[in-house]
Formats: structure tokens, sequence, C-alpha cells
């Protein structure tokens, strides 16, 4: 497991790679908690390579996108693997988050809102 940071004019794409349970969720606080200290509230996360989230993961980016909110932020989730897309959709998160196939379409989800 890796997050992988990218900036897309003026939107921060995160890369989450592999699996991510709860220890493995500080490695997105991290580069989120930077994100945020360059004001960048536009964030992406790329779940193209993910192959596993688990709750508390999941908890974790409610919040951080209830903070994002709190600064006219938004985040996106882009490119699920059918797996990971299954289970966002069965926990209703397709209502909080806009989940897009490709990275591209989420960035111009995002870039829309600014």
């Amino acid at each position: 497991m890796k997050v992988v940071r990218e900036d897309r004019d003026g939107i921060a794409v995160l890369r989450l790679e592999g699996e991510f349970d709860t220890l493995d969720t500080e490695l997105i606080a991290v580069e989120f908690e930077a994100c945020l200290r360059e004001e960048r509230y536009r964030i992406l996360m790329d779940f193209e390579a993910l192959t596993f989230i688990n709750s508390s993961t999941i908890a974790w980016l409610i919040s951080a996108q209830k903070t994002l909110r709190g600064h006219n932020g938004e985040m996106a989730f882009a490119a699920p693997p059918p797996f990971i897309r299954n289970v966002l959709s069965t926990l209703g998160l397709h209502q909080i988050f806009q989940i897009c196939d490709t990275v591209e379409a989420a960035a111009e989800s995002l870039r829309k809102g600014m």
C-alpha cells in the first residue's frame, strides 16, 4: 500500500495503491494534511490501483470530505475497480462523493466546482 500524490491544475490527485486498512489510513491522512496546509481543497482520490478498503478507511474518507466542505472544497473518487465500486455503492457513498469512471472525468467534475 502506498499513496502517490500528483497535482493537476489546482487539484491534488492522491493515487491509492494496494490494500488499505486501519493502519494504512495514516498514509492517506499525511498527504491529505499536506493538501490542507497548501490550501488545496479539491482532492481527487484515484482508486484504479486500490485492491481493498476497510471500514476505518471509509470512515476517514467521509470525515475528510466534511473537512473539505468546511473549506468550500470537495473530494471525488476516480476509477474504482468493480469490487471497490460495489462496496461504495452498497454503502450509499455515491450520495456523498462524486464517483467517476476515469481520473479525467473526476478532475473535470472537481474543476466545475471551482
